[in-house]
């Protein structure tokens, strides 16, 4: 189960979250939700949030309740959410989600139904966030455990100590290195990307908007629609023109694959591209996701899609959010429509990572050895 953290790491959290990243105001409402796993956490973000003025309402998901559910309550009722927080939602300023539930293993074996009215939830609260300007955060503590820990190869310690380090910083720095990758992205035309491994692609740009994602919900991101941050934050990125890649690209660390909607560990391994396409591919270990689903795939599997540099100098090896340590460079293929590219692959989009990298725009270094410059 999740460790036991003292109060004031607790209440140090709920600070930064509630004043910079959900920057709430006295008498604003506030939805916090919880499962059981991180109901400490979400107790001192509910104090902390009666301290600053705000009005708070906590939701609680016991776990076990939700496991005897699935074995018990018609499968239809499993994960049905009541018009009454629904109602709740739309009267909310803001929304903190601390999320579960903690045993993602046996939550990827839930019946086809189950995960269908899960999804049908999740569009929904997508929706009503985006219409109504809700401004929200996520936080994964409560699904850190040892299982998915092994499939991604690292420590569940060193994991749960990076979400908790990383989710302190303050924000506002995070923000001067994004505006500074954004400013490049957005008016450069091409990229190269080197490293001392064998790195050495080169990408162009197709004159889109970058996305920060810098922990921040500012005037601009409730403008654009852009309500909901994942805390820790730290990244920006944006989709290269997907009909130019030429040279190699050669990850350092465990990826991740998304097929259909489960997200798959993917070994480090060596992308080749010629004329935009990618013509061979490797892994260090065997990548059987990979290898299983890639050869099936319709057009555009093999195109470039996001490119994204890493703002926060406590991530390194947190599942999910490798791509947001300082520095760190990652590129994706496969569909990139939702991420403001043209590529629709349907269900596919798979990252390689890549620390101590070197990148210019245009002949301007703007990340050097790993190292904004």
């Amino acid at each position: 189960m999740i460790p036991n953290y003292p109060e004031s790491t607790r209440r140090t959290f709920a600070r930064n979250v509630l004043e910079n990243t959900l920057r709430m105001n006295r008498g604003e409402n506030l939805m916090i939700e919880t499962w059981s796993a991180t109901l400490p956490w979400a107790e001192s973000f509910e104090l902390e949030a009666r301290i600053l003025g705000a009005r708070p309402i906590l939701l609680v998901e016991d776990e076990a309740t939700f496991w005897s559910a699935v074995e018990n309550a018609p499968a239809s009722q499993v994960a049905r959410v009541g018009s009454h927080e629904w109602a709740a939602l739309k009267a909310s300023d803001a929304h903190m989600f601390f999320w579960g539930p903690y045993d993602t293993v046996r939550e990827q074996s839930l019946p086809d139904s189950v995960v269908a009215q899960i999804d049908a939830v999740d569009h929904e609260w997508f929706r009503l966030v985006a219409k109504h300007g809700i401004r929200c955060a996520r936080w994964d503590l409560g699904r850190t455990n040892e299982a998915t820990a092994r499939e991604y190869g690292v420590d569940v310690d060193t994991w749960r100590g990076e979400l908790v380090d990383a989710a302190l910083v303050d924000p506002h720095t995070l923000q001067r290195d994004g505006r500074r990758i954004a400013q490049g992205l957005r008016r450069g035309k091409e990229v190269r990307i080197t490293h001392p491994n064998g790195t050495d692609l080169t990408l162009r740009l197709a004159g889109r908007s970058p996305r920060i994602d810098d922990g921040v919900i500012d005037a601009d991101d409730l403008r654009t629609g852009n309500v909901v941050a994942v805390v820790p934050s730290g990244v920006t990125a944006v989709t290269v023109d997907e009909n130019y890649a030429e040279g190699s690209y050669v990850g350092d660390s465990t990826g991740v694959m998304f097929y259909r909607t489960e997200p798959t560990a993917l070994p480090a391994g060596t992308w080749t591209f010629r004329r935009g396409r990618l013509v061979q591919y490797g892994f260090r270990t065997r990548a059987e996701a990979f290898e299983r689903a890639y050869p099936r795939l319709g057009p555009g599997k093999d195109r470039p899609g996001l490119l994204s540099v890493g703002l926060n100098p406590k991530l390194s090896r947190s599942p999910l959010l490798f791509d947001q340590g300082r520095g760190t460079i990652s590129l994706t293929i496969g569909r990139d429509a939702h991420q403001g590219g043209k590529t629709r692959t349907p269900h596919f989009t798979a990252y390689q990572l890549l620390h101590g990298a070197t990148m210019t725009i245009d002949g301007e270094t703007l990340v050097e050895a790993g190292d904004i410059r």
